[in-house]
């Protein structure tokens, strides 16, 4: 009984870490196309950057689907010079990160 309890409640966390990454995408996609370059700057500045690593690693076309992301909206709305942008927002390990989002979205 304690295992599918266990289950059910991870079931439930999982759900929950997807709604509040994907919330957090389309707001950083969001300030990203504004412009708000300062904001998205301090919001990146708390992210955990290995986190946001494992959390990429853990991400694939279905799961994009699922969590309501559309490859080909994020491909046409952002540009090399975006990527670069946001790549070095995030500092040490911003390249990173953005190969990773560039391989997800088919661009590598």
């Amino acid at each position: 009984m304690n295992e599918a309890l266990n289950k059910k409640i991870a079931g439930i966390l999982g759900k929950m870490d997807e709604k509040v990454l994907q919330a957090k995408l389309n707001a950083a996609l969001d300030m990203l196309k504004k412009g708000d370059m300062d904001e998205l700057a301090k919001k990146i500045k708390k992210v955990d950057k290995e986190e946001l690593i494992k959390k990429l690693d853990e991400i694939d076309q279905s799961k994009l689907k699922e969590m309501g992301i559309n490859r080909e909206d994020i491909k046409t709305g952002m540009k090399d010079a975006d990527f670069n942008k946001l790549a070095s927002l995030m500092g040490e390990h911003g390249d990173e990160i953005i190969g990773k989002i560039k391989t997800l979205l088919g661009e590598k």
